[in-house]
């Protein structure tokens, strides 16, 4: 299973995985790929029927099924049928690739004990991360310095301890201004391959207009996949769909109060709530619960983060620019999100790794959870002395404190540091 959002990527990796296959031998007469888009349930049966005619008898083949969540009417149920019932096609190799969370959740049940001797098989494909931004970045001739390539792997949260912190600040030092400067124009270009191509071809000033039509042309695209595929049951005009998509990138950072949406956008509050979960089925949100003893208080109102920052600004018509301080905590957030995702890639529509907690004071730190050793992180996109406001909060909470800052950096208290975002998003991502 490969999951992710539209125009992330899917469908290159499948034909790399293709390509990977024949290069080492495999026969191309074994290898079906169907674009699952313009399909129907009963297609499916066809299709493999038709295979049997025209590849290898006796031989095991490569199936993939890109996109196959567009398919309206029950592709799980045909599927786990031709596992049970197709003799060959059950021993078959078979990728799913699709956009919707809550499909593939239904394949995996559907296809419990029909995997055969998979293991660790799901896979999410999200938007570029910081590290894989700069890679990108630098391989097309975009940034020709930055962190040598030869650097340590990504470590965890739970070992971002002040030794780890104090440690890898000294060794990025020579490099700290590079990665505050690029984590910035991460914020503001996003992690989709195209998105990244076009900042990464601009040799700016003179062809910045070609990048601006290129991340417009996705943007619209996006926006139409979100009235398209999200939101494709309702009567949602675009104008509709681009001013629900302005009125919740504004409240980045705090609780989704589903009234006050329903409210600015003239809809209902069961609406906005159902459209939410389409969102994040779709990856473009996701929920960061608050935490009740380290398990997600599921009755209480969750913070909603975009998982790129492009989905922030799909409307042509922006009233006014998201903060910089809220796209970093929202891309802190995704980065947590990612390095849990390390270990269990299948575990992405559970939300339960990345939490926020809320004081006795009702005072908010952003990022807990169970899995980080200890650790609570603030998320405060500010320069000088101005993180220790949020000392108080961290102090008063059961954890070891952590702020997250735009390039302050302070590792005097062993309870309490202060970190450039940028360092840990280079330390903590893949």
């Amino acid at each position: 299973m490969l999951r992710g959002p539209r125009r992330v990527g899917k469908s290159v990796e499948i034909k790399k995985t293709v390509r990977g296959l024949i290069e080492r031998g495999e026969d191309p007469r074994r290898i079906i790929h169907i674009a699952a888009d313009e399909l129907e349930a009963a297609d499916l049966r066809r299709v493999v029927d038709a295979a049997d005619a025209i590849t290898p008898a006796s031989e095991r083949r490569f199936w993939f099924f890109d996109e196959i969540t567009a398919i309206p009417d029950g592709w799980p149920a045909a599927i786990k049928w031709l596992r049970d019932n197709d003799l060959r096609f059950g021993t078959d190799t078979v990728v799913l690739t699709g956009s919707s969370a809550r499909d593939l959740t239904e394949a995996i049940k559907a296809l419990a004990g029909r995997r055969g001797g998979a293991v660790d098989s799901d896979r999410v494909l999200l938007p570029m991360s910081f590290r894989s931004f700069l890679r990108a970045s630098r391989a097309a001739g975009g940034n020709e310095d930055g962190p040598p390539p030869s650097h340590k792997e990504p470590i965890s949260v739970a070992e971002l301890s002040p030794d780890v912190l104090a440690e890898s600040a000294r060794e990025l030092a020579p490099w700290m201004p590079y990665l505050v400067r690029e984590w910035e124009t991460y914020l503001a270009v996003g992690g989709f391959p195209q998105a990244v191509a076009a900042h990464a071809a601009v040799a700016p000033p003179a062809t910045e207009p070609g990048r601006g039509e290129a991340v417009r042309a996705l943007k619209e695209s996006l926006l139409d996949v979100i009235r398209g595929e999200a939101f494709g049951q309702s009567a949602w005009s675009r104008a509709h769909t681009d001013a629900f998509m302005r009125r919740l990138a504004a409240g980045i950072g705090s609780p989704t109060n589903c009234s006050d949406i329903a409210s600015d956008t003239g809809t209902s509050a069961n609406t906005v709530r159902r459209r939410i979960d389409t969102l994040r089925e779709n990856f473009v949100v996701w929920p960061c619960y608050r935490e009740h003893r380290l398990v997600p208080a599921l009755r209480a109102q969750e913070k909603t983060y975009f998982t790129d920052p492009i989905f922030t600004a799909l409307s042509p018509r922006p009233r006014r620019r998201i903060d910089v301080s809220l796209l970093s905590e929202q891309q802190l957030g995704m980065t947590l999100v990612r390095a849990f995702l390390r270990r269990d890639a299948g575990g992405y529509p559970n939300f339960d790794a990345v939490l926020h907690h809320r004081t006795r004071s009702r005072k908010e730190i952003d990022f807990a959870g169970p899995g980080f050793g200890g650790l609570a992180i603030e998320s405060k996109y500010v320069d000088g002395d101005r993180w220790k406001r949020a000392a108080p909060t961290l102090k008063a909470s059961p954890w070891r404190g952590l702020v997250a800052t735009r390039a302050a950096l302070d590792m005097n208290d062993p309870d309490l540091s202060a970190v450039p975002t940028a360092l840990l998003a280079w330390l903590l991502g893949g």
